[in-house]
């Protein structure tokens, strides 16, 4: 008789309930863990993803901010009587000249030279003044340490100027380490357009916009983490604004520039020529002939979620460390209460969360299943939270930009449909910055808040309000034809400039500039509208801010 007894093993049932009890506790929570972490990292994607997109409209209004201040300064320059009188006798006397006469031609070119130059010293941001005639030859320019470098134009730069009020060159650089300058030009006139004269250029030092950079760099978790890199159009880097930390340019390889600028305002991730592990996108601008790359620090941003990750983790292994050292005590009531958590893992796999596992006794399974009930819990707030955020501005609670966007496309389906009347208002709050500057960002977002709650308390239902990005809204009239949205408009206004708008100890009076535009039966795109709407609010802040105007 054989006496001795065989090891039970894995043939043993307790062995077996404890080895399922592992691996049915281990497999949903790590499956729960994981589909929480991708959750949270998409979440986490989408935010840094709108906010650099956020941050590149603002560098690139700023940048065109600046540009218009250039646009006035050499507008200024350009309407001297100097200039004007000495080019007009240059060319009336250049039309029936005679030998005896040629100095006196040259005289009005050496003042309108001395003219430049003279504005020139008393500008260092300019580098160079340059007056061209009518067929963009030289004529006169401004003392310089290069005076006979070739201006860099685009081939079509003179089919160019008719569309705007100013015309650009190409960025060009003056040795390896100089700053980078681009040309900025103006038609000269004398009493009509009939009469052309000729074109003043003036030569800008684009390392001015460093300053406009570093202000508008992303921040992640309270450290300057971001890169802002400007692009020609053929993909040439010319500036970079980097934390003051970072020392170099860290320019990005141009294989993954062109990747990047193939899918526009898109995250992606990469490396700079640091190695530097990084996430950002490419945007190009509207108005010029540039690209805009913005990134942040990818560890940064990811830095909490890879915590929650390892939380997750932990988390998830001691809790299949206690139902196992459990199911060697209690195998023979383990199955009910497994097969109704595995269940409810089921359900929650394909989508269901309001599953609830019943507790049938206190214990760890009790336990488990209580865990389980409230992760679901917490998942079903967190889907909710994130659905919310997905459409709404987290300051003012009201439509975000994707939101508001979404709501001006459906209006305009349903425009060109059926013809029902709507109106889109683009609203900014004037001197917004000056408030930030003076007071804080405290008080001005108290005033962004506020100012929701304005537009909240006037709107119908049929109308909707989003915040397009700082301190512009888009505020969509439903059913409303133009003379009334200028009705509602001015309300607004007229609320607004009445509104005493408190943060604390803090009284301001703040006004807003509106843009109004109906909705066309022509119009093929928001583009169209939100154009016409914008050029309404410029027009508005032109003439003085704290006003209505109609595009």
């Amino acid at each position: 008789m054989d006496t001795q007894q065989k090891k039970p093993g894995f043939h043993s049932i307790r062995n077996r309930i404890l080895l399922f009890s592992i691996l049915v506790t281990l497999v949903p929570s790590f499956g729960m863990g994981w589909f929480w972490f991708d959750l949270s990292r998409k979440a986490t994607t989408e935010k840094t993803e709108q906010k650099l997109v956020d941050s590149a409209g603002i560098v690139e209004r700023e940048i065109s901010l600046w540009f218009k201040e250039r646009n006035y300064d050499l507008r200024v320059f350009a309407n001297s009587f100097v200039l004007l009188d000495n080019l007009r006798r240059y060319n009336a006397e250049g039309d029936s000249l005679d030998p005896s006469s040629a100095a006196k031609h040259q005289v009005h070119l050496v003042n309108i030279a001395k003219y430049l130059t003279l504005i020139q010293k008393q500008f260092p941001l300019y580098r160079r003044l340059i007056l061209l005639d009518r067929n963009g030859r030289k004529l006169a320019a401004s003392d310089s340490p290069d005076p006979d470098r070739a201006l860099s134009f685009s081939a079509d730069w003179q089919t160019r100027i008719d569309a705007s009020r100013y015309f650009t060159g190409e960025v060009s650089f003056i040795g390896k380490e100089a700053a980078p300058l681009m040309p900025v030009g103006v038609s000269l006139f004398s009493g009509g357009k009939d009469a052309h004269l000729g074109f003043l250029v003036m030569e800008v030092e684009l390392h001015e916009l460093l300053p406009l950079l570093r202000a508008s760099l992303p921040r992640a978790n309270g450290a300057g983490a971001g890169r802002i890199v400007l692009f020609t159009v053929d993909g040439r880097p010319f500036l970079a604004a980097n934390p003051p930390e970072i020392r170099g340019r860290q320019y990005i390889a141009p294989l993954q520039v062109g990747k990047m600028l193939a899918t526009p305002r898109r995250l992606q991730a990469f490396v700079d020529e640091e190695e530097t592990r990084l996430v950002g996108l490419a945007s190009p601008f509207s108005d010029l002939p540039w690209n805009l790359i913005i990134a942040e620090n990818a560890d940064e941003v990811f830095a909490g979620l890879n915590q929650a990750r390892d939380r997750i983790v932990l988390i998830t292994l001691l809790l299949t460390i206690a139902i196992g050292g459990t199911a060697t005590i209690v195998a023979s009531q383990i199955i009910i209460p497994l097969q109704a958590l595995t269940d409810g893992v089921m359900q929650v796999g394909r989508g269901d969360l309001e599953v609830t596992v019943p507790i049938l006794k206190d214990d760890e399974l009790g336990l488990v299943s209580g865990m389980f009930n409230e992760m679901v819990s917490r998942l079903k707030e967190n889907q909710a939270k994130l659905e919310q955020m997905a459409t709404t501005d987290s300051l003012t609670g009201l439509a975000n930009r994707k939101q508001i966007m979404a709501d001006l496309v459906a209006h305009l389906e349903h425009h060109r449909r059926y013809g029902t009347d709507f109106s889109l208002l683009m609203i900014d709050i004037d001197y917004f910055k000056r408030i930030n500057d003076s007071h804080g960002h405290l008080v001005g977002d108290a005033v962004l808040v506020q100012l929701a709650q304005v537009f909240k308390e006037i709107l119908r239902s049929l109308d909707s309000a989003g915040r397009y990005g700082g301190e512009e809204f888009l505020i969509i009239l439903g059913q409303i034809d133009n003379r009334q949205a200028l009705q509602t408009a001015e309300r607004i206004r007229q609320v607004v400039d009445q509104h005493e708008f408190v943060c604390g100890e803090v009284s301001i009076h703040a006004t807003v500039s509106i843009g109004v535009a109906g909705a066309l039966v022509e119009e093929g795109s928001s583009t169209g509208l939100i154009d016409r709407a914008d050029k309404a609010l410029y027009e508005a802040k032109a003439g003085g801010r704290n006003r209505v105007m109609q595009g």
